[in-house]
């Protein structure tokens, strides 16, 4: 008897490895074909599942050859795949809003090169996970000529906390040091941009401390902020260019931008005038992705089931 029940134990155990497949694959958004990042694919009918990689790829190990998947993202429409008997798949998802949720959970590094004064500098962005539908991205740019010139830039960025399927709402607040030859600047700048489709208006309040060192003079200034920018989606680069003023009586401040994001690293050309300072940086880095706690222990959980007894 005891015999008996073990082979059939063995036997059953044995149908059930044979009936698991490793399914591997890419999800890729039918926006600008790249890969989408932190997709959850679920195995219906179970609590399998796994999430995609920076590059939009993924394994997961089914019950069956003829499972169905759940194919999910935010922003995204969902999809259901059914293998019938695939081991490999691509899956497009079209956006279901107009909304980027790509910036959460990263951290990018940038090298920064001043055309003009302060020639060696870098920059560091770092991106909560998705809070209140929301992303806080806070970071800072280091500039110098190791001479004495310095220009900082200091940001603290909330991204889409409000939205619907038209239009997103960003709210910003920029700080910036200037060290010059004549010069000493501080500026703190808060605005809101207002993004639908792939154009976007910003507005804002802005307020500069002057101090001129020639006549050891301190003005104080407040200004409004005005801006544009547009999105431009072409494979297999995505760029955007903005750029804003804030007109100080005699004194402006502008900032124009072009970022081009790539899949491997992203580029961009800064210009940025006041007074007698004009500074054009360019900057060239990567974003890197990071998993929290809770997704770190799911990864832990599907790798060992992955991993062989």
């Amino acid at each position: 008897m005891k015999r008996t029940i073990s082979l059939l134990f063995f036997l059953l155990s044995a149908s059930i490895c044979i009936a698991q497949v490793e399914v591997k694959g890419t999800i890729i958004s039918n926006e600008d074909g790249l890969g989408i990042p932190s997709a959850k694919i679920l195995e219906l009918g179970t609590k399998n599942e796994t999430l995609s990689d920076l590059e939009g790829n993924f394994h997961l190990t089914v019950s069956n050859p003829n499972a169905t998947l759940e194919i999910s993202f935010i922003g995204f429409i969902t999809k259901k795949i059914e293998l019938k008997g695939q081991n490999s798949i691509s899956v497009t998802l079209k956006p279901d809003c107009n909304i980027d949720f790509f910036d959460s959970q990263s951290i990018s590094i940038y090298s920064l090169v001043g055309i003009n004064y302060n020639p060696i500098g870098g920059q560091i962005d770092f991106a909560f996970p998705n809070f209140s539908k929301g992303t806080l991205i806070p970071g800072i740019a280091f500039q110098s000529n190791l001479k004495g010139n310095h220009f900082l830039n200091g940001k603290l960025e909330y991204k889409h906390f409000i939205f619907n399927c038209d239009f997103d709402l960003d709210l910003n607040w920029y700080h910036r040091r200037v060290n010059f030859n004549d010069f000493n600047s501080v500026t703190n700048s808060f605005e809101t941009s207002f993004n639908y489709g792939n154009f976007r208006l910003t507005a804002g309040y802005s307020n500069l401390n002057f101090s001129n060192l020639v006549s050891d003079a301190t003005q104080n200034f407040s200004a409004p902020v005005v801006g544009v920018g547009t999105w431009i989606n072409t494979k297999p680069v995505r760029t955007l260019i903005s750029g804003k003023v804030a007109l100080y009586g005699t004194r402006k401040e502008v900032i124009t931008q072009a970022t081009f994001y790539t899949k491997y690293f992203e580029l961009f050309v800064n210009y940025y005038d006041l007074d007698s300072f004009s500074q054009l940086t360019i900057g060239i880095g990567k974003t890197f992705g990071y998993l929290n706690k809770s997704q770190k222990q799911f990864r832990q959980q599907q790798n060992n089931l992955k991993s062989p007894s």
